[in-house]
């Protein structure tokens, strides 16, 4: 097996973050968990809050940081919340990249979002450059720009301090280790979530005729992982699957890893988001994962069996 460098994993207890921590374990001398507070992540070697950086210990000098940290928003809170949310983020693209010139790192992986692309695009691609005075949709601005904010940082500390940065924009990653909390998880946990609720019926909030681009964390996680063995580039990646399914077919995968026959019921409201968004994703495919990744009914499948386990259903 390859030799991997030491890591220091900003967001190393969140979603995206404990799927790394999973695709790390045993390949690294040094796994390096900083979250927003002192929670133990199993199979990082320490565990710190931001906060508290300057207790990091001595890091090797090949060590790369990877940046998957990010608010995390109450998912029936997200319009509401979208200054917040930017403050935040913010604030840990910052730190990250003053942490890199204090300890002298010089390779980071960035977690970035799709949300970046201006809403009039009808594919987002990422060897178009991004005109800033092109607004996002302004459903998520605020998210948006604390992400194309960090891409900023990183483009500044590439000319000021020499910091390479590989830039990964995420479509829409579902998977194991989201919330267990209906309420509050991203759609697609959410979904596996109430396909293992009682009932016979299956609520669809929303336009369930809307498309995304739906990416397994697993596959998100290898992919950063694949990254890391790459030096001295600096190079922005969309991470998608590379099709788009629309919400009911998400709900239709989740209700049959279950293994249940529920009825789906679209509720009638008013339409929210973008409609549809479809992600070229050939460029990370070709340099980084040129392997298969899992459609939406092996995602989902793995998806409900981990929240089978998690909840005890």
């Amino acid at each position: 097996m390859t030799s991997l460098p030491s890591v220091v994993l900003f967001g190393a207890s969140g979603f995206i973050g404990q799927n790394i921590v999973e695709a790390l374990s045993g390949r690294v001398e040094m796994l390096v968990g900083v979250s927003g507070s002192r929670r133990s992540v199993p199979g990082c070697t320490h565990c710190l809050p931001i906060d508290d950086l300057a207790s990091i210990p001595h890091l090797p000098n090949d060590a790369v940081l990877i940046n998957v940290a990010a608010y995390r928003y109450h998912a029936g809170l997200f319009r509401s919340e979208q200054s917040l949310i930017m403050s935040r983020n913010v604030a840990i693209a910052n730190a990250v990249y003053q942490f890199c010139i204090d300890r002298r790192i010089l390779e980071v992986r960035l977690g970035s979002s799709i949300a970046v692309y201006p809403a009039i695009w009808a594919l987002l691609d990422e060897d178009k450059t991004v005109d800033l005075n092109a607004w996002p949709h302004a459903g998520e601005a605020g998210y948006a720009w604390s992400k194309r904010w960090a891409e900023i940082c990183a483009e500044v500390h590439r000319r000021q301090a020499g910091i390479n940065t590989q830039v990964f924009r995420l479509s829409n990653p579902y998977g194991p280790y989201d919330s267990t909390d209906v309420t509050a998880a991203h759609v697609a946990a959410a979904f596996a979530i109430k396909a293992l609720m009682p009932g016979d019926t299956f609520e669809i909030l929303g336009n369930a005729d809307a498309e995304r681009d739906f990416v397994f964390a697993g596959d998100v996680a290898r992919t950063l992982v694949a990254s890391l063995g790459r030096r001295g580039i600096n190079e922005t990646y969309n991470l998608g699957f590379g099709r788009t399914f629309t919400i009911r077919q998400l709900a239709e995968a989740a209700i049959k890893a279950a293994g249940v026959n529920k009825r789906i019921v679209v509720a009638a409201t008013a339409p929210e988001g973008v409609s549809l968004r479809r992600v070229n994703v050939a460029k990370v495919h070709r340099d980084l994962a040129p392997g298969v990744f899992a459609d939406l009914n092996q995602g989902m499948a793995a998806t409900v069996a981990w929240y089978r386990h998690a909840l005890g259903s």
